[in-house]
This record gives C-alpha cells, structure tokens and sequence, in this order.
C-alpha cells in the first residue's frame, strides 16, 4: 500500500483507487463507500474519523481529511495515523488497508 504524507492544519482530499483483478467491479460510486483514519496510541487507537461517509467515482474512493479542525479529541498531533476505506458489494462489506498516513509539521 501507499504512503500518504499530510501537513498538518490542512484539508485535503485524499483519493484510495481500488483493484479488482477479477474485472467484476468497476464502479465503487453506488457500494457506499467509507473511510476511518485511526491513530498509534496503544492499546486502543483513536478514530480521527470513525466509517465517515464518503463518494466514490470508478474504483477511486476520496477522502476528506481535514486536519485544521479540532476533533474531540483535540487538535491533530503530527504524527503517523493508519486509514482504511470500506464498501459493500453484494452481501460482502469489505474494508481494506491500511495505508500509512503521515502528519509533517506545516
């Protein structure tokens, strides 16, 4: 998987673009796609963004991440933070990553 690099106190679209070898599915628009940025703090991580709502167009999910708002859980730290995104597609909700996402100093 990439890696993502973000300055901090920004928003920015970021685009996941998805595979499918079998050739089955071609367009995530109508799957409901979503997406979770999860930071390292251990032993339970915070969710920066916890199966937000997002679009797809083809098999490119975007996500916004807006790291200049303040969450509950304060003001993003600079650091590394994992992001997921998840679609349904018949029964199968499916949920891939992650992908490394890494919050530099602006």
């Amino acid at each position: 998987m990439a890696v993502l690099k973000l300055t901090a106190g920004t928003k920015e679209i970021v685009p996941v673009d998805i595979s499918d070898r079998s050739g089955a599915t071609t367009d995530l628009s109508a799957s409901t796609p979503t997406y979770s940025v999860l930071d390292d703090v251990t032993p339970t991580p915070n969710a920066w963004y916890d199966v937000e709502a997002t679009t797809a167009s083809g098999l490119r999910i975007s996500c916004m991440i807006d790291t200049s708002a303040t969450h509950p859980d304060g003001v993003w730290p600079v650091g590394h933070y994992r992001l997921f995104v998840g679609f349904t597609v018949g029964s199968e909700v499916i949920k891939l990553g992650p992908i490394d996402l890494y919050l530099a100093d602006t």
